[in-house]
């Protein structure tokens, strides 16, 4: 029997009210599951930062506008 199987036969013997919260602690989980990627991303891109031996480093706006491709 596979996982998914198991589960629904698990919820299959939850009456409705007790699914309603079943739900909510399942979109709770889902939901720290997004969070957690999305924060390991940004500690990757912090990461990346502090490795770069450019940070820190003034550019000019006419600089950063040109590096873009954007007319100022």
């Amino acid at each position: 029997m596979s996982n998914r199987e198991k589960c629904i036969a698990i919820l299959d013997s939850f009456s409705d009210g007790q699914l309603a919260n079943i739900a909510t602690m399942l979109q709770a989980a889902k939901d720290a599951i997004s969070e957690a990627a999305d924060d390991a991303f940004c500690n990757s891109l912090y990461r990346a930062y502090e490795a770069d031996p450019d940070k820190g480093q003034p550019v000019s706006l006419e600089d950063a506008a040109k590096a873009l491709g954007v007319s100022l």
